[in-house]
């Protein structure tokens, strides 16, 4: 889960980092209320990256210029991303700025830091990104080992090296993917500032981690109705233009099935990954989230078993068909379980294709 800029910089002030003071509004006239003095920086609050350069960024020499930015901003919407308010700050007089993020790195199975000696828009594109694995436990010598690697000496080091404790503190104990600030900034005045802030929360900690419970519905603003439903069950669903709909178990499995209606061919209504231990009930609120979609002619529904039983999904497909026995279905399904299935199948007069490659060409010709 992805957290608006506001709540991601309220956080890092919890760990003891340096931001700037702020304000968050929903409409122009609450700027009134705003004494930071001008000039402003106000920024749209949007869950989607490339803010800066779609112009979700303004600054306000004075109220009435502010108001007609506001205005103009909260109408803003930024890669399909709905601008859910404002954040206004102090414009700040910047010296330098850097970029810095903790994240896990799934190669070596730990923590890293990632910095940039030159941060803001586009960092991706930086050649002298700066990558340092984080050992355990933590020790104040890696973060200032962090700041000389980016170029720091003296007090700024010394600066830079306790933000960046405090930034893995943060992500180590509230279960993060990702704590990133672009850009950290060192001010004219030599104060070093978090200016912008990103945190992805790990779904699967959001049960452990009871400050953000309920905070779902709120960061799935940007998402189709049938996109929130699965969130909710715990299916990861991205809806497309096609036409069939595609259930799997595992994230590449399900890639691979639509690159193979691709390549025969059709096109995918839906990537719809139900993961790996799903149950009879969790398979049935999946087929009829794809049913849902009227653009769908056919699902082709490929499950592989094995934390999965077979039998729960056959259960699952056995239901679904008494409700809907109009609908096109194509089921390729093995693994554990699986002569239990065929039987319950074929007693409700479901084919099962044992090869995807037929079971693909199949539902294509299904759609058509």
């Amino acid at each position: 889960m992805d957290l608006y800029e506001y709540e991601a910089k309220r956080i890092f002030a919890e760990f003891g980092i340096n931001v700037p003071p702020s304000v968050r509004i929903t409409k122009p006239a609450e700027l009134r209320k705003v004494h930071f003095g001008y000039p402003l920086t106000l920024k749209c609050q949007v869950l989607s990256g490339g803010r800066g350069k779609a112009g979700g960024i303004k600054f306000a020499k004075d109220l009435q210029e502010g108001e007609k930015l506001s205005e103009t901003l909260l109408a803003l919407q930024i890669k399909h991303s709905k601008t859910e308010s404002l954040l206004v700050e102090p414009k700040v007089n910047i010296a330098k700025e850097m970029y810095m993020s903790v994240t896990m790195d799934r190669t070596s199975g730990c923590p890293i830091f990632i910095a940039a000696a030159d941060g803001g828009i586009e960092i991706e594109t930086n050649p002298d990104i700066i990558t340092m694995p984080v050992q355990y436990p933590y020790q104040p010598y890696m973060g200032r080992k962090l700041a000389k690697l980016m170029g720091l000496k003296g007090a700024l080091l010394a600066k830079v090296a306790d933000l960046a404790g405090k930034l893995f503190r943060c992500f180590e104990e509230l279960d993060l993917d990702l704590a990133e600030i672009n850009p950290l900034v060192i001010t004219s005045g030599e104060d070093v500032l978090a200016l912008d802030g990103k945190i992805t929360i790990n779904d699967d900690a959001m049960g452990r981690q009871e400050r953000f419970r309920g905070w779902q519905d709120k960061h799935m603003c940007d998402l189709s109705e049938r996109e929130r439903k699965s969130r909710k069950l715990g299916l990861n669903l991205v809806e497309l233009d096609g036409d069939i709909g595609i259930m799997c178990n595992g994230a590449g499995l399900t890639m691979a099935t639509m690159d193979m209606v691709k390549n025969f061919g059709g096109q995918p209504g839906n990537f719809l990954d139900a993961g790996g231990g799903s149950d009879q009930e969790k398979t049935l609120a999946g087929l009829e989230i794809v049913h849902e979609n009227p653009k769908v002619k056919a699902i082709l529904l490929n499950i592989l078993g094995g934390i999965t039983a077979c039998d729960e999904v056959a259960g699952a497909l056995v239901e679904f068909k008494k409700r809907h026995p109009e609908r096109k279905m194509v089921v390729r399904l093995r693994g554990n379980n699986q002569d239990i299935a065929e039987k319950m199948l074929a007693d409700s007069g479901t084919k099962l294709y044992p090869d995807l490659e037929d079971a693909v060409k199949a539902a294509v010709a299904a759609a058509k």
